[in-house]
């Protein structure tokens, strides 16, 4: 119980140092005609989850899959989380288009919303967020509304790693819901991926990835 505390004390912590003032606004339409805008979202009281990735990034291919389950665990966008896919190139570095997008959906079995074409949005967001004024693929952002801590919404992680993103939605956000029993599913495996970040099955004398639900992922190596 003690390292439970400790640990979310140093995740409340973190994310106080991250708020870093309002939250660049815009309205993106999904290729079946959707359109979503980040503040109506945010006053709703959602979570906001984005993913801003690419088809020739290899850890994108290999995290797809995870943020996928941290949707399906928040109930596809109806339980105060919604994600978002920012798919910025295809794998000859073009920008990305709804073909690209259909193919990158498929390809994960991804059903939460994303985009194309989405270079402003990128370029604001790297503005206003990173340092030097670059940043690494995947390029993960979680934004969290205003709340009696809080006076405005704010930029609770950036940065790469999906499990934290998964961590501070489990050990911060969800019990503000008072769902937090309910965002801790079994842990399980949901995918193995090779070096190259392409699905494949068990194989031995293989370097492999295993991905689970809980965002971590594990290397293995068996001999046989």
């Amino acid at each position: 119980m003690n390292i439970m505390k400790t640990r979310i004390t140093i995740l409340l912590l973190s994310i106080c140092s991250i708020s870093l003032g309002q939250v660049p606004d815009w309205t993106q339409t999904t290729c079946d005609g959707t359109e979503y805008n980040m503040q109506d979202e945010l006053d709703k009281g959602n979570a906001v989850l984005i993913d801003f990735t690419a088809m020739w990034c290899t850890p994108c291919n290999s995290i797809a899959p995870v943020t996928e389950q941290i949707w399906q665990n928040f109930d596809n966008g109806n339980n105060h989380l919604m994600v978002f896919g920012f798919l910025y190139q295809d794998n000859s570095f073009n920008t990305s288009d709804c073909h690209d997008d259909f193919v990158w959906t498929t390809a994960h079995n991804l059903s939460y919303p994303s985009f194309v074409d989405i270079e402003d949005v990128l370029f604001e967001y790297v503005e206003t967020y990173a340092e030097n004024g670059s940043v690494g693929f995947p390029w993960l952002l979680l934004f969290l509304p205003e709340n009696n801590e809080h006076t405005e919404d704010y930029l609770a992680y950036k940065g790469h790693d999906i499990s934290e993103v998964n961590q501070i939605l489990n050990d911060v956000w969800a019990p503000q819901l008072g769902i937090s029993e309910q965002m801790q599913p079994e842990k399980k495996l949901i995918k193995i991926v090779d070096q190259l970040g392409r699905e494949t099955a068990y194989q031995p004398n293989t370097a492999l990835i295993y991905v689970y639900s809980d965002g971590s992922t594990k290397k293995v190596f068996t001999i046989e």
